[in-house]
């Protein structure tokens, strides 16, 4: 992920699943109508999207509308796919879209670029903050011990209630620990592609469940810090999840 000389400084990579054109068609033609084709390379997952869909991916590629387009006629899930996604970056940085967000402004880019490039360089990732307090909502095992035992581990305390949570040991005055997970959706996100080459992210133990805390919690690991910037200029998450049931959990995946 070294950018080059002659790379644009954006990476866009979008992630397109299942039979769901329309979604597709949004996203990508919200990109091409609001952000300058100087300034990103794109890059197009396709997990299962089903004929029309590839149709329409496959003709944006013959056009040099999609720069580079990874197909899988199985759903490999959304990490496994990210990861060959990543193989393609050489820009500063990435700006990573769910199939269900989309640009809304010409501002979104520019201003993401200008934020990005004044801050100080432990500031590595940008977008709409959220916060979970319970664990279970985003991963069915043990979070902790996934955290302690990921390569990115840098010893600080993960999150969790009992004392000594994120080191603290009376939270607000609770005599708790401090079970705050802290991250960016995972809709949407803007990010330093060093930080990524770094953590060599994906953690290949992710599938697609809780991928967003958990790069999250791996950047608070290195003495990084995420920055809250709302949508500025993009809608995220707007339609239902489509995850499957019993694939909300963390699991080793090949790919």
């Amino acid at each position: 992920m070294t950018p080059l000389p002659d790379e644009p400084p954006v990476a866009i990579c979008v992630l397109t699943f299942g039979a769901h054109p329309a979604l597709a068609k949004r996203v990508l033609e919200s990109i091409s109508q609001y952000v300058p084709r100087s300034l990103y390379r794109l890059v197009v997952g396709a997990n299962a999207v089903g004929e029309e869909t590839g149709h329409y991916l496959q003709t944006l590629r013959e056009r040099e509308k999609i720069d580079h387009l990874i197909r899988s006629e199985a759903n490999l899930n959304k990490c496994p796919m990210m990861r060959q996604m990543f193989q393609y970056v050489r820009s500063e940085f990435v700006w990573w879209f769910d199939d269900d967000s989309y640009v809304t402004s010409t501002d979104a880019l520019p201003c993401r670029l200008r934020i990005a490039r004044s801050a100080p360089r432990h500031v590595v990732m940008w977008g709409e903050r959220f916060m979970c307090e319970h664990s279970v909502t985003f991963c069915h095992e043990d979070p902790v011990a996934f955290v302690r035992s990921a390569p990115w581990y840098q010893g600080l305390p993960p999150p969790f209630w009992e004392p000594g949570g994120k080191g603290e040991f009376n939270f607000n005055g609770r005599g708790t620990g401090d079970g705050r997970w802290f991250f960016l959706t995972g809709g949407g996100w803007f990010i330093r592609s060093a930080a990524l080459k770094a953590l060599e992210w994906p953690d290949p133990r992710l599938s697609m469940f809780g991928e967003d805390v958990f790069l999250g919690e791996a950047i608070r690991q290195q003495g990084w810090q995420i920055e809250h910037i709302g949508n500025l200029g993009v809608e995220v998450n707007s339609a239902p999840r489509r995850w499957i049931p019993d694939e909300r959990r963390l699991g080793k995946t090949s790919g």
